[in-house]
């Protein structure tokens, strides 16, 4: 019994070591003024624009400009993006070499006249502040500022995204106890000076990367570029797989099979750590009704314990309910049915498919 005391205390530390600090955006404002350019690569996202396009309208500073740059799309992401009255850039065909939306940020950039460059996920809501904080943010640490955004998350069914927030948030290795450099750059959200996203070679040094912004903020680290990653508690949202379970569940194994090649080792180790710790609590429940009552007390504890932890972490991530947090061992369950598959997609299949293209799962990640 002591063994297993000693054991699921070990996995339950490591969650709070892999997310000891999770940093937020401040509320203090820019001392200067900046011209921000928004870059939105949109494919099919006409539902998606009209969400994010009136935040970007009703921001507390001016903005420069606002691009959606539409990535071959066959619905109205085109006419909704007119109708708010910003810029629309249409590229070219997609050329040999280049992932989808490497090729439309590329040319949105090259487009804006900004001295900020904004990509934005044409999936995100931004707080009427939001902005002007990622400006502040920018200018206390030049470089590159990244957010992870929060997952706003409304049925029972959506909460069953919560681990993987998580595990996001752990895999950039920059909220552990060890305070260690960004693993890269988060996808969503990204702020970067024009000069420096020149001197990095902006999109076009990435344009085979699947994980394209992961990359980039790679590259900028390694060129001296200071790489700074934030959650988007209270100034950056989305929402995602409202769908249904299906689209969560494929959306979610699209994800982590093209991303788990990337995470890591200190942040692999803990959050495999912490999940099996959780994977265990769950397969050991039914077994507490013919156990001893001091058995059933230590996995009950261990059982709160895990809820807690869960409920606390999420304050920052995502929506997340109490009766959310107390269902953890279907979370745990569910999240290795999808990593299952997700090993299937990129070790057997090699390949999956995302808005109507065939992607590679591979180093490079050619299309």
């Amino acid at each position: 019994m002591l063994s297993t005391i000693l054991y699921l205390s070990i996995m339950w530390l490591c969650g709070w070591f892999m997310l000891w600090n999770i940093r937020t955006l401040s509320d203090k404002t820019p001392y200067e003024p900046h011209s921000v350019s928004v870059i939105i690569p949109a494919r099919n996202e006409e539902a998606n624009l009209k969400n994010l396009l009136p935040t970007l309208s009703n921001q507390s500073m001016k903005l420069h400009e606002v691009i959606v740059v539409n990535d071959d799309s066959d619905d109205r992401t085109e006419e909704v993006a007119r109708e708010f009255g910003v810029t629309v850039v249409k590229p070219e065909r997609l050329p040999i070499g280049w992932l989808g939306k490497p090729w439309a940020c590329w040319n949105g950039a090259k487009h804006a006249t900004g001295s900020l460059l904004l990509f934005l996920d044409a999936d995100l809501e931004i707080e009427r502040d939001g902005i002007e904080r990622l400006c502040g943010e920018w200018e206390r640490n030049r470089g590159m500022i990244s957010v992870q955004p929060f997952h706003q998350m409304k049925s029972a069914r959506e909460k069953l995204s919560s681990l993987f927030n998580i595990i996001v948030m752990a895999a950039m290795q920059c909220f552990t106890l060890f305070r260690k450099k960004p693993a890269g750059a988060f996808g969503p959200c990204l702020m970067i000076d024009r000069k420096t996203y020149t001197e990095i070679g902006g999109h076009e040094g990435i344009k085979h990367q699947v994980l394209e912004h992961m990359e980039m903020g790679r590259v900028a680290m390694n060129q001296d570029v200071n790489v700074t990653c934030f959650s988007g508690y209270k100034a950056v949202y989305f929402r995602m797989y409202s769908e249904g379970l299906t689209a969560l569940f494929f959306g979610w194994c699209k994800s982590f099979a093209l991303g788990s090649a990337k995470t890591p080792l200190l942040p692999l180790v803990l959050t495999v750590a912490w999940i099996t710790g959780g994977i265990s609590l769950a397969i050991q429940l039914p077994f507490l009704l013919v156990q001893e009552i001091n058995e059933v007390l230590m996995w009950g504890i261990f059982y709160l314990l895990f809820a807690i932890q869960i409920k606390t972490l999420m304050k920052k991530i995502g929506t997340n309910s109490i009766l959310s947090a107390l269902s953890h061992p279907f979370h745990f369950l569910f999240f290795s049915l999808v990593y299952i598959w997700s090993f299937i997609l990129s070790m057997i299949k090699k390949e999956v498919k995302w808005k109507g293209r065939e992607i590679s799962v591979s180093e490079k990640g050619d299309a």
